[in-house]
């Protein structure tokens, strides 16, 4: 669980990420897959239905589980992306979360990437027992 200091940073990140042109959806995903900070930048339709969205964050954190199972041989997870045509989706860990980032498909991944990292590298998280 997140303390309230640690939401109020992971949003103020989302929404710095979320100034690219090119993005619709920014937000952080807990170990649950339950959204905990961020969301559609304004004036952005969702793709999804609101059950679909929710059945996506928790598919994005049981896909990232699934992967870490083999960080021991390959190291850990610095991203995942999929490009489809409709939509590039990229997932960065942090911590036990995931920043789920959701763009035009003709969007740079490389410098989102780039700046969710520098933007999330420098939070951390104190997770309440």
């Amino acid at each position: 669980m997140l303390s309230t200091k640690d939401i109020q940073k992971l949003d103020l990140a989302c929404t710095e990420l979320s100034k690219d042109e090119k993005t619709r959806h920014v937000g952080v995903i807990n170990e649950l897959g339950h959204l905990v900070a961020g969301g559609f930048k304004k004036g952005v339709t969702a793709l999804l239905t609101e059950e679909r969205l929710r059945m996506l964050y928790m598919q994005m954190q049981l896909d990232f589980n699934m992967r870490q199972e083999l960080d021991d041989l390959l190291g850990p997870i610095d991203y995942i992306a999929s490009r489809r045509s409709k939509l590039l989706i990229i997932s960065v860990p942090i911590g036990e979360n995931l920043v789920l980032i959701a763009a035009e498909p003709d969007a740079d991944d490389k410098k989102i990437i780039k700046h969710a990292e520098e933007l999330f590298d420098d939070i951390s998280i104190n997770t309440l027992k």
